[in-house]
């Protein structure tokens, strides 16, 4: 994991803002880590996501995986992103192999984690992101430690 702990909260009010935090946040990613990416429809977590790429290497173009459920971008290391928005429940998730693409070489984004869950790794990285009105954003970003009831591994 890219840290033993890590919590901050940002005030997001443009696009700029929002690049510069991912672009940072990037420089802590670290091949194994999860991001879990947490927010209301259109809060900004594809858009966070593709910032994080473009800092990582990554040239290409970076959408949504709403209805493919993973894109997979070639960039300093391999850049895993998921979206479980349309799955019902963990079996749905297991059967797709998530935990055996965890076990993969790279770095692993999860919009939607709510429905994974116990199959997030015990350490990950959660992502909040909350609109505040057309332009500002409240984002938070914490390392999640102890998770005890693991059924997947990285």
């Amino acid at each position: 994991m890219a840290r033993d702990s890590y919590s901050s909260e940002f005030i997001s009010t443009s696009e700029n803002e929002t690049s510069r935090i991912a672009k940072d946040f990037a420089d802590l990613l670290k091949i194994g880590d999860v991001v879990a990416l947490k927010g209301e429809l259109g809060s900004g977590k594809t858009f966070f996501v593709k910032k994080i790429a473009e800092e990582l290497g990554f040239d290409g173009y970076v959408s949504s995986p709403t209805f493919t459920i993973l894109n997979i971008y070639e960039a300093s290391t391999y850049l895993y992103h998921f979206d479980f928005y349309r799955l019902k429940n963990v079996e749905e998730i297991e059967k797709i192999g998530f935990c055996d693409l965890l076990m993969e070489e790279g770095i692993f984004f999860i919009e939607w984690p709510e429905k994974a869950e116990g199959l997030l790794p015990e350490e990950y990285f959660e992502v909040r992101i909350d609109i505040v009105n057309a332009t500002h954003r409240n984002l938070s970003i914490k390392k999640i430690a102890g998770n005890k009831e693991v059924k997947c591994q990285n």
